[in-house]
């Protein structure tokens, strides 16, 4: 970024990432994705506003949001539980590869119609369009206290943290098609699939090399494991990129190999990489936002809301329906909950750039323009219209569960190589048959041990003659998962399943 008066660079930096630490906050009571706020900060401090921000150009624009981009897709992989994820791994390939192509076909019949756009133009836009916004969907459930039932919540984690790369290759191909670079339909077939299995081979290598770096290299500092780390996701995209596979796809895989092995400093490491996601929302967002005219979205009114409604109540359920035909134990009701989640979000907004990037190699200025004002009021009138009505339509299909506040408990473990326990809260319902008796008295396994309750303000340190009270919360470590299954049966109740 580029300031007006370089002198007060870091004071204006600083006054806009505490104001977007604010809008975060109250988006959250709104129950709008926090981006919204973050676009309209680029407004306000961009050129259209106060004129305190510049960019120095859209090409650095396009590189900055790639590697941002790049390492919240990683981030989103180290956070992505397998265990939870596998159960429906192929349904959120399917709508990650097939359901992406598809709603990208119908929202270019669409956009044909409705832009003065040829076809290979009116699927470029399509395809930049495709992919849903993992962050933009969760921060508003997570501000809702809403879980989701029929393991909704990881198929939907899988199929936005891994829609990206397929929206980005069909981007790519549609710029070639446009400048006359046309391929067959076996060689773009055969890209597809070496970008995908490369760009997944090379995240899953890169993952358990690093992996095995970390839990042998000896460092003074804690802090430098995170670094390393954050080395390792750049090191995935860059190289993956150098060999013209799927460096987004890599990345996310790498996050989920690192995510699900244990590792020296694991807690703080996740958490650097979360601070490290949200500084890079803040960054692509408030970026596109000062590039961003009010004044071109007042002119992409008509067009902009037909092509939304198209994308959001034709396109994307036709991509959903479709490409979750196979999965019969999918509901009628859970598809139109995963049709209404396609809430648009970081990825559309880069890959809009790309178009105005090759405005040399033979794309039209004035359609690079338009997209890039499409896709912008696309993704502000989804993020507002489907994000604000998120939790209503999942509870009017009776998909939401009660979500408990997250207890922050006053100690922290890591877990080590051998460190195969498990840790997980339980709060005691009202009912429980094991309120008023003493820990002593529940005869837990053997293997398993109540190590703190969180019991309204305060925290209990339990021993044998402690008594249980309704609603404590219990933080239970147990070895395996049949001593934690004995350990809900003393308290009378049952194992839960993932949602």
């Amino acid at each position: 970024m580029e300031f007006v008066e370089p002198l007060y660079g870091l004071l204006v930096l600083s006054v806009v990432l505490f104001l977007a630490i604010l809008a975060s906050k109250t988006s959250g009571r709104l129950g709008v994705p926090a981006l919204i706020l973050f676009m309209a900060l680029g407004w306000i401090f961009g050129p259209e506003g106060l004129n305190l921000i510049h960019l120095p150009s859209l090409d650095w624009l396009r590189y900055v949001g790639v590697v941002a981009l790049s390492l919240i897709l990683f981030s989103g992989g180290l956070d992505t539980r397998f265990d939870s994820v596998r159960p429906v791994m192929w349904r959120g390939v399917s709508l990650a590869t097939l359901g992406v192509l598809l709603t990208a076909a119908v929202t270019a019949v669409a956009a044909y119609f409705i832009f003065p756009f040829t076809p290979a133009e009116a699927f470029l836009f399509g395809a930049i369009v495709s992919s849903t916004d993992a962050a933009a969907v969760f921060s508003v459930l997570r501000s809702k206290s809403i879980g989701l039932k029929h393991k909704l919540r990881p198929l939907l984690e899988l199929e936005s943290s891994s829609n990206d790369p397929m929206a980005l290759m069909l981007t790519t191909a549609a710029i070639a098609w446009i400048i006359g670079e046309r391929e067959s339909g076996l060689v773009m077939g055969f890209q597809l699939v070496y970008q995908l299995l490369v760009g997944a081979a090379m995240g899953i290598l890169v993952g358990y090399v690093t992996l095995w770096f970390i839990n042998r290299l000896s460092l003074q500092y804690e802090g430098l494991f995170s670094v390393l780390i954050l080395s390792a996701a750049l090191f995935t995209y860059s190289t993956t990129d150098l060999i013209q596979a799927n460096g987004l796809l890599a990345v996310y895989c790498a996050g989920v190999v690192i995510g699900n092995k244990p590792f020296v400093h694991r807690q703080s490491t996740l958490k650097f990489f979360d601070g490290l996601a949200w500084l890079m929302q803040i960054l692509i967002f408030v970026s596109l936002g000062i590039i961003l005219s009010p004044r071109a979205l007042w002119d992409m009114v008509i067009p902009g809301i037909l092509i939304s409604l198209v994308l959001i109540f034709v396109s994307r359920p036709v991509g959903v329906f479709l490409s979750l035909l196979p999965f019969r134990k999918v509901g009628a009701r859970d598809k139109v909950f995963i049709s209404w989640v396609g809430l648009k979000g970081a990825a559309p907004l880069v890959f809009a750039l790309y178009p105005l990037l090759a405005v040399e190699q033979g794309v039209s200025a004035d359609v690079g323009q338009t997209v890039l004002n499409a896709v912008y009021f696309v993704v502000i009138l989804s993020v507002v219209l489907q994000g604000t009505l998120l939790t209503r339509v999942a509870e009017w299909l009776g998909l939401a569960l009660p979500m408990p506040e997250k207890t922050f408990y006053p100690l922290a473990m890591e877990q080590r190589d051998n460190f195969q326990s498990l840790l997980q809260e339980i709060q005691l319902p009202e009912d429980s048959p094991a309120i008023g008796k003493s820990l002593v008295g529940l005869n837990l396994p053997t293997d398993s041990l109540i190590i703190l309750i969180s019991r309204g303000d305060q925290f209990v340190m339990p021993n044998g003659s402690t008594e249980l009270h309704a609603h404590d919360k219990l933080l239970v470590l147990a070895t395996t998962q049949a001593d934690l299954e004995g350990v809900y049966q003393r308290l009378g109740m049952f194992l839960p399943e993932s949602t």
